[in-house]
């Protein structure tokens, strides 16, 4: 019997979080889903990696870990530590709580785990629901489930990266593919 291909997932919002559970969920019986996530919120750190600190991953339930790191550690320690035996087939980041569109891409720790794995030549998915309450999963994990169940039958490239966003409260039936778009948060500075 073939081995069931291992997907890695991370976040930036921390191994405990909502989106994380469901993405998790979602994607069980598409193979061997494996999880490497901070241990605590980590959003908007962008691509930062620790190099001048150890370290500490620790185990939290069967292939499951927490990293006291950046999702950017969390990634690489991933693909080239916990999982270094048979590195993932894809690896998913997300579902982040909120969008991470036009210039945010820049900033997001979501976007950033699943660049680090495209750095590592494992295709990646970044997902995020566009949103910012009324935070249901549900629709973004089951449209998750069938993108990676599409590209695990038909790989994507291996730098491969997806930045996906799913709108809040509506069941996708389709995508659409677009250029990342620009924004500012402006240049005003409060002075107190």
């Amino acid at each position: 019997m073939p081995e069931r291909p291992r997907i890695l997932v991370s976040n930036d919002d921390g191994y405990r979080a909502d989106g994380l559970a469901a993405l998790v969920e979602a994607l069980e019986e598409l193979g061997e889903v494996w999880v490497v996530a901070p241990e605590s919120e980590q959003s908007a750190t962008s691509h930062a990696i620790s190099l001048t600190r150890p370290l500490r991953l620790r185990e939290v339930r069967p292939r499951w870990f927490a990293v006291d790191g950046t999702p950017t550690d969390s990634s690489w320690l991933g693909i080239n530590h916990v999982l270094r035996d048979r590195p993932p087939a894809i690896m998913v980041s997300g579902i982040n709580h909120g969008p991470n569109l036009a210039d945010d891409v820049t900033y997001s720790g979501t976007v950033a785990a699943a660049m680090e794995a495209a750095i590592c030549g494992v295709p990646s998915i970044a997902m995020s629901l566009a949103t910012h309450q009324d935070f249901d999963f549900g629709p973004a994990a089951r449209f998750a489930r069938a993108l990676v169940a599409t590209a695990l039958d038909e790989p994507l490239p291996p730098n491969m990266l997806l930045n996906v966003n799913v709108p809040a409260g509506v069941e996708p039936d389709g995508y659409v593919v677009s250029r990342q778009g620009k924004h500012s948060y402006g240049g005003t500075v409060v002075e107190k």
